[in-house]
């Protein structure tokens, strides 16, 4: 059956001579996996159509049997330039896209994949309107975490109860106040640190603009999320290191 879908490339790998396969995230179809036949050729039609981070009407061969389908032809809607010029904005979205990648399983949780379509929309347009790398990878991990059911706990120790915080303990989910921090061997945070983690974990995406006013980085936060990915979903992120090593205000 022939159909056409609206999604937005997560990667794209190498098949075969000349051909690649392109992870898309859509709406209607989850995660699937779209064949380009001969796309590395430079006479193919979708050469120019099939770049990882952009948003694409794809045409393609679907089964309800499979997840992988030969893609007939791609026509680009939004190519997110900025993406692609800027390190910063291009390695937050290269994050964002493995751990999406990661958590999706193929044609599997249409509401989730609905969420994180939506999510990956909205990250890839706040880095094109060039908002600050850090802070858009910090607010999107965040609610994956979340969605996901394993976020911080923020407003409160989650040992005790009290409201006081001195510390953030990926071990132990989020905040600690002093006392649980000193029973559990966990350094105590400065305040600007416990402040910047909250409002990093209660935000939007809309709400860029805010925080990078009241912000001068978000990559502490940034560090501590990818380490909840670790201990508390078992996904080691392959491509922080090298944002964390690139990363320039």
């Amino acid at each position: 059956m022939n159909d056409k879908t609206v999604g937005l490339i997560l990667k794209e790998q190498d098949y075969r001579e000349s051909s690649v396969i392109l992870t898309v995230l859509t709406k209607e179809y989850g995660k699937i996996s779209l064949v380009a036949q001969s796309a590395r050729k430079m006479t193919s039609k979708n050469r120019g159509s099939i770049l990882p981070y952009t948003k694409g009407e794809f045409f393609f061969d679907f089964k309800e049997t499979r997840t992988m389908f030969r893609l007939k032809t791609a026509h680009t809607i939004e190519m997110y330039r900025y993406l692609h010029e800027d390190l910063n904005a291009s390695l937050a979205i290269a994050v964002i896209a493995e751990v999406m990648d990661a958590f999706l399983l193929e044609s599997a949780d249409f509401e989730l994949s609905s969420h994180f379509y939506e999510l990956f929309e909205e990250a890839c347009t706040a880095l094109n309107e060039r908002h600050r790398a850090d802070i858009v990878l910090a607010v999107t991990l965040a609610d994956l975490l979340d969605v996901q059911g394993i976020g911080p706990d923020v407003d409160e120790c989650v040992l005790c109860g009290n409201t006081n915080v001195a510390a953030i303990s990926v071990r132990d989910g989020g905040f600690l106040c002093a006392d649980c921090a000193a029973g559990h061997g966990v350094s105590l945070n400065d305040l600007s640190s416990l402040r910047a983690f909250r409002l990093i974990n209660k935000a939007k995406l809309a709400h860029c603009s805010i925080l990078e006013e009241h912000m001068d980085s978000a990559m502490e936060t940034c560090t501590l999320l990818v380490e909840f990915l670790r201990q508390h979903a078992g996904l080691s992120v392959r491509s922080f290191p090298l944002f964390q090593q690139m990363f320039q205000v």
